[in-house]
């Protein structure tokens, strides 16, 4: 009996393959219901990673490999994603996710926007811009893909409040399905070789240059926002910088004429707009040193955002004299713009603040009489740092119109008002058109357009070669030692999506596992014993044997 259950142990051991015991039901029970959606893949742009004055702000993280929660079901106390719409989205949420260790992707719901999802997105860009967080911040622009897995993160049961039951609600989190986000970015450092690029010409006045008074039209070409790579800045400041190439197209006209006006006219277009204007800060300072282009200056006009609304305010740190040539512009704008009328926001500099409210606070501190021209009625509007500030929310119309007006009132400053010599102006809207489309067509922040010979640059160089004199660059590079400014890498980067079981639901395989080995185990080592338990109970009948005849007596006899 003992020869018969050791044969049997031995076909167990040697006739059936043991390791198919194990490896099949690991393999059912571990392989996705469908492989080829069990990742996804998304580009996401991560937030503003910059210092300014000493001062850092962003996102100081890139890396993200954690599991993906919704905004209700994330836990503080452990490390999560926290995937979320931004109109749905408030600053002090923000603010304990920034504080955990964790990591999160806004969602840019599609346009267009009610008012109130404006000013929500606006208060949470804002709020993030000006913060200074550990966490992986990244933005994603609103899908199907998408709008589909934050639909899975909200139904998730990982986290069932409404569960009966401490027994379901255990339930429901292991039978859960999750989404494990990894984003294997580079970690961000320091970006290298930045220069701001700031570019001027000019056009000369009729009879001794040096000896002739200046008008300087300035406007910044940057944008800002909370990413960089989503910051087009069409209104703020695509709408000013185009107006300012077509006032250099007019009036490269004007002063092709044997009559040309007794004033030489500057344009800047100087960049670090949106990081307190140090584009113009470092061209002032080079002028001060080098020439006396600044010695005599009517005024300053800056254009900034200028495509938003009809109404035109002028923004003033002195409010100018009536009989001064500042003045007399202002009064002949106003009478420009018909019913609408200029309205004049003084505003002196808080010269202890970090960051100056308007471009022309830049000449004001150096005496210059200065002001800005804006669809605008405050400084502190959010949409001029937006990553809504796109070409879907600018009107070009407008800024035909205020363009029309400005160019006019300008020409006939330049002229003193002397209608009898006063061209007549046309303003060309396929002109102002292409200028738009180069500027506002593409992200413009400064992490990305700070480098030299970038095609954007040069774009602008060569259509100001087209119309101006004396055209150059000149370009602000941050210092080794404390520097002015300074960016950092990593702006867009892949996200992906894993289809994973929560860690409730692997503790419960890995017991199950370890059962189905056990029992296994002792099914090898029992059944022969079994096998001969049972042999032995089961009583076999006797055989008779029959005796042998003895054929060689028989023969004998």
């Amino acid at each position: 009996m003992l020869g018969e259950s050791d044969e049997f142990s031995e076909i167990l051991k040697t006739g059936f393959p043991m390791y198919l015991l194990i490896a099949i039901p690991l393999l059912l029970v571990m392989s996705p219901v469908c492989p080829a959606n069990a990742a996804h893949e998304f580009t996401v742009y991560r937030a503003q990673q910059y210092s300014l004055q000493g001062a850092t702000y962003g996102s100081k993280s890139s890396i993200i490999n954690l599991e993906a929660r919704s905004l209700k079901t994330w836990s503080s106390r452990s490390r999560h994603c926290v995937f979320v719409l931004m109109d749905n989205f408030t600053t002090e949420e923000y603010e304990q996710i920034a504080s955990g260790s964790g990591a999160l992707v806004l969602v840019v719901p599609p346009a267009p926007y009610t008012l109130e999802q404006q000013t929500t997105m606006l208060e949470i860009e804002q709020a993030i811009l000006l913060s200074d967080t550990s966490i992986p911040v990244y933005i994603i622009n609103w899908s199907t893909e998408v709008n589909n897995l934050m639909m899975d993160l909200a139904d998730s049961k990982i986290i069932d409040e409404n569960a009966s039951s401490a027994a379901k609600a255990f339930i429901n989190s292991v039978s859960a399905n999750g989404y494990q986000i990894v984003v294997s970015a580079n970690k961000p450092v320091l970006q290298p070789n930045i220069a701001i690029s700031t570019i001027q010409g000019q056009l000369i006045g009729y009879g001794f240059q040096d000896k002739l008074p200046s008008i300087l039209v300035v406007a910044h070409y940057d944008s800002f926002g909370l990413a960089p790579e989503l910051s087009y800045g069409a209104d703020s400041n695509g709408s000013g910088a185009a107006i300012l190439l077509l006032l250099a197209k007019i009036l490269s006209r004007v002063y092709a004429e044997k009559n040309r006006p007794k004033y030489n006219v500057m344009f800047i277009l100087s960049g670090g707009g949106k990081l307190n204007y140090i584009g113009s800060k470092n061209w002032i300072e080079q002028q001060m040193e080098k020439s006396n282009t600044l010695q005599d200056v009517s005024f300053v006009l800056c254009l900034d955002s200028l495509g938003s609304d009809k109404n035109i305010y002028a923004h003033v740190s002195k409010p100018p004299k009536e009989d001064t040539k500042m003045g007399h512009f202002m009064n002949e704008l106003n009478n420009n713009l018909g019913e609408n009328g200029l309205k004049i926001i003084h505003k002196k500099i808080n010269l202890g603040s970090d960051t100056l409210a308007w471009e022309h606070e830049r000449y004001s501190i150096r005496r210059l009489p200065a002001f800005t021209l804006s669809s605008l009625k405050s400084h502190k509007n959010s949409s001029r740092r937006s990553i809504l500030d796109t070409s879907e929310s600018l009107d070009s119309k407008i800024v035909y119109r205020n363009a029309q007006i400005i160019a006019k009132t300008l020409v006939a400053h330049l002229y003193d008002y002397n209608t009898s010599e006063t061209p007549k102006v046309n303003v060309d809207f396929e002109s102002l058109r292409t200028s738009l489309d180069l500027l506002v067509l593409q992200p413009r922040s400064a992490q990305i357009i700070a480098q030299k010979n970038h095609p954007l640059v040069d774009n602008l160089f060569s259509l100001m070669n087209k119309y101006l004199k004396d055209v150059n660059v000149s370009q602000l590079t941050a210092e080794k030692v404390d520097p002015q400014f300074s960016f950092y890498t990593v702006t867009r980067a892949t996200l992906q999506v894993y289809s994973v079981k929560p860690a409730v639901f692997d503790l419960i395989l890995t017991l199950a596992i370890a059962v189905y080995l056990t029992i296994v185990y002792f099914f090898i080592q029992f059944v022969p014993i079994i096998y001969d338990l049972y042999i032995g109970t089961s009583k076999p009948e006797p055989v008779t044997s029959l005796p042998k005849k003895n054929n060689r007596k028989e023969k004998q006899r």
